[in-house]
């Protein structure tokens, strides 16, 4: 049955119903009548329509695996828009965690002459180059543009003919794996790297 005629839409009450006892036809009608207003409201927050539509499919996918749990008397327009917000505020702190630790690794690789702890920097800077030799090259070649030349997302792109999509998620995956490396593994590192791992766990 074609669920998407305008005459054939149940009202979004009855969709909620029907979803929570797992409809996958009225799960796909809800998307239909959703997708773009949740794209609008995602993009209002993001501003970036790569970002948008990968979180789209979260949003929906969230919807899915909780169906179980939807109150029907619930108004629909609240629950989805409540769970768009939920996960772009969740990407909006990614954001900002990962721009204040690029600050201190960007602080760390230019070695401040006025810095009362040059030693530490210098012991970081060594036990992060010996995490950074574990992970693939063209990914180690990325991170090291970044925060060894400072270039730019788009620099890097461009001289290694990539999107800057590319360079985002590669220096993405290359701090995580920083963070979760320093993480298990801080006993073996000096003591005054605590302070730098208390940056890693903001």
């Amino acid at each position: 049955m074609q669920l998407y005629n305008d005459e054939n839409q149940l009202p979004h009450k009855a969709l909620f119903l029907a979803i929570s006892k797992g409809s996958q036809e009225a799960f796909r009608q809800f998307f239909y009548i959703y997708e773009k207003r949740i794209y609008g409201f995602l993009y209002k927050m993001l501003r970036s329509h790569e970002e948008v539509e990968e979180l789209l499919q979260v949003v929906f996918v969230k919807i899915w695996e909780n169906r179980t749990a939807i109150d029907p008397d619930l108004s629909p327009d609240a629950y989805v828009f409540q769970i768009a917000k939920n996960c772009a505020l969740d990407v909006l702190r990614q954001k900002a965690r990962r721009l204040l630790l690029e600050k201190q690794l960007l602080n760390i690789s230019k070695g401040d002459e006025k810095d009362e702890i040059p030693l530490i920097h210098e012991d970081l800077k060594k036990y992060v180059d010996s995490l950074l030799a574990n992970i693939p090259q063209r990914r180690r070649e990325i991170f090291k543009l970044r925060y060894e030349q400072e270039l730019s997302y788009k620099e890097i792109a461009k001289q290694l003919s990539i999107s800057e999509n590319t360079v985002d998620t590669q220096i993405r995956r290359t701090l995580n794996y920083l963070r979760e490396r320093l993480g298990k593994e801080l006993w073996a590192v000096t003591l005054p790297l605590i302070t730098f791992f208390s940056i890693l766990e903001i």
